[in-house]
């Protein structure tokens, strides 16, 4: 059988690793607080453009202080559109080429943050690429990692997800590792089986970050039940996720849509893809694809919750929190024909963007969540 070099935790990074998973298993998270949905009919539309916009959620980035909404549009295959929150008016197009030159992207970008000052990281595969305000690329990143999609600004420098940790970018520009990876120490080779694995959980992970520490959904053929918390002194634990009412979240499904591998059990309604955020209270945000909820807002200190009910199955998604609202993309349907039939179904891109205020349902608020929210 054909073998792989993989880079692998230590015996330490094993060992902290199963501290982490008896971590989940002692401490469980805490009863449903509160449940809230997105309220329509008082929304604020930004955008809407049925016949040109074609927008994917899945790659966005929200400058809040300067308004403005990064976000990849089919109109730009090779770049990412700037577009201004307060009149949906379109401000400009941030070019990423497909190539292989110093600031071009072998596979596309697939992922974007806000970095510091008003500029953007835009990340590929094995490329994270840093932009000025004046959308002008000002440095180029191989992460010392697997590849992965995944990018967030982590103490003012890019970071992206590995086994087992992060990878930080350094000030000198060399890789720094946090978390348990940082004590692997050794290589190992793997059968492709192994490699394969691996590979395809980092791919799928996703991160957001604070100055001090890294938030990391893992994906995982068995489900999850946990964010991954390392922290910028190399330490980690686990944040428990809320058991009562995001099940169907953090369950596995075997996918049998886009991006199938035959024989791979994959989580297409699970963590692969809950995607996180903060929103402006430091809130830990984790939305995603879901029939019955699109996700839920975290105190990580705390772990206080509110669940946010899904109300109008996939037609629209919400990306980030500010606030009492959510950002949240309406995605269109298109008839197709299945099994000699025709068929309505949801478009895999938005054409169009609003401003959603939330409104309570049931439970009890959260302190310092969701703070305009009428209670009752």
């Amino acid at each position: 059988m054909r073998k792989f070099s993989l880079v692998v935790l230590s015996t330490a990074g094993l060992l902290l690793t199963a501290a982490v998973a008896v971590a989940i298993m002692l401490a469980p998270p805490a009863a449903a607080q509160q449940v809230v949905e997105l309220d329509f009919a008082n929304g604020r539309t930004i955008i809407s453009d049925e016949w040109q916009r074609e927008m994917h959620s899945d790659v966005m980035a929200v400058d809040w202080e300067r308004s403005i909404l990064y976000v990849r549009d089919a109109e730009e295959p090779e770049g990412i559109m700037a577009f201004s929150l307060e009149t949906g008016e379109w401000l400009r197009t941030l070019l990423t080429p497909i190539g292989e030159g110093p600031h071009e992207f072998p596979n596309g970008a697939r992922a974007v943050d806000v970095a510091p000052h008003g500029g953007i990281y835009a990340s590929g595969f094995i490329k994270v690429v840093e932009f000025d305000r004046a959308d002008t690329p000002i440095n180029s990143w191989r992460p010392v990692a697997p590849t992965t999609w995944s990018v967030c600004d982590f103490g003012g420098q890019p970071a992206v997800p590995t086994q087992g940790g992060v990878v930080r970018r350094r000030a000198d520009g060399n890789s720094e590792e946090i978390g348990p990876v940082r004590a692997r120490g050794v290589r190992i080779t793997a059968s492709r089986d192994v490699f394969d694995a691996v590979s395809w959980r980092v791919l799928w992970s996703r991160l957001a970050c604070t100055d001090d520490q890294a938030y990391v959904v893992v994906h995982s053929e068995r489900g999850a039940d946990s964010v991954f918390v390392y922290n910028r002194d190399g330490s980690a634990h686990a944040l428990p996720l809320p058991t009562e009412g995001i099940r169907g979240m953090t369950e596995c499904r075997p996918m049998r849509a886009i991006h199938y591998r035959p024989g791979v059990n994959t989580c297409p309604v699970g963590l692969s893809n809950l995607y996180p955020s903060f929103d402006d209270r430091g809130n830990l945000v984790l939305l995603g694809f879901d029939n019955k909820v699109h996700g839920v807002i975290i105190n990580p200190e705390t772990g206080c919750h509110a669940l946010i009910q899904n109300t109008t199955r996939l037609y629209n998604i919400p990306a980030r929190v500010y606030a009492d609202s959510a950002l949240v993309f309406h995605m269109g349907t298109v008839e197709v024909e299945h099994d000699g039939k025709i068929v309505e179904a949801f478009r895999d891109a938005a054409h169009g963007v609003s401003m959603v205020p939330f409104r309570r349902i049931s439970g009890q608020p959260c302190p310092g969540m969701l703070p305009s929210v009428n209670w009752g």
